[in-house]
């Protein structure tokens, strides 16, 4: 890895570990199976991507969930409940990984497909693994905000444009071969780590 000045994490499946059969299973107990057909996290469903496009609202998503299938009475916050089931927790030595970075003087960021209800739990889970994200990240980037999706270029060149980071000198750390390849296309160092993996060790030079 050449040097690096700044780091941009992705969450579910980098920092946040996740467990999709958790929230399948969850939306089979609230009676609704065929969303839990649906649940991808590499390829989200149509109403999924499009709430983390920010172009439908969250209620708006718990909306076609419940006509797709037929359970009017599921309410929202149970449908955002069996859909944070996905997120199991923040690994506290990622956290003491990412403020021993910081020390270092690395600028840190997230870029996250994700929605605002997904991101009221991970706020939470944080703050519990002991850092909250204001404190952790220079600045955090999320898609429904942006109202662009990884892997395209655009968000990628929202982010560059609004933090100042240099690619060339930015690792990109993600767990998506296609969202890895299009950061590598703009030009930042990149790397996609297994489930669940230390990587700890890219860093052991410059921590050092």
């Amino acid at each position: 890895m050449e040097e690096i000045d700044s780091v941009v994490f992705d969450l579910g499946g980098v920092l946040v570990d996740l467990d999709a059969e958790r929230c399948i299973d969850a939306f089979r107990r609230l009676g609704m199976p065929q969303i839990a057909e649906l649940i991808n996290p590499y390829h989200p469903a149509a109403m999924i991507g499009e709430m983390e496009h920010g172009l439908i609202t969250f209620h708006e998503a718990c909306e076609r969930m419940r006509a797709a299938s037929g359970r009017r009475e599921v309410t929202d916050r149970q449908i955002g409940e069996a859909y944070g089931e996905f997120l199991v927790g923040v690994p506290a030595a990622k956290v003491r990984l990412i403020e021993a970075l910081r020390r270092r003087g690395v600028r840190t960021y997230v870029l996250s497909n994700n929605n605002p209800s997904s991101m009221k739990l991970i706020r939470r889970m944080f703050a519990e693994a002991g850092c909250p994200m204001e404190r952790l990240f220079d600045r955090v980037y999320l898609s429904y905000e942006l109202r662009e999706l990884k892997p395209s270029e655009a968000i990628f060149r929202k982010m560059i444009a609004d933090s100042g980071m240099e690619p060339a000198r930015t690792l990109f750390i993600d767990d998506s071969e296609r969202n890895v390849t299009a950061a590598r296309a703009v030009g930042f160092q990149v790397y996609k780590p297994a489930p669940h993996e230390d990587f700890s060790h890219l860093f052991d030079g410059l921590l050092r």
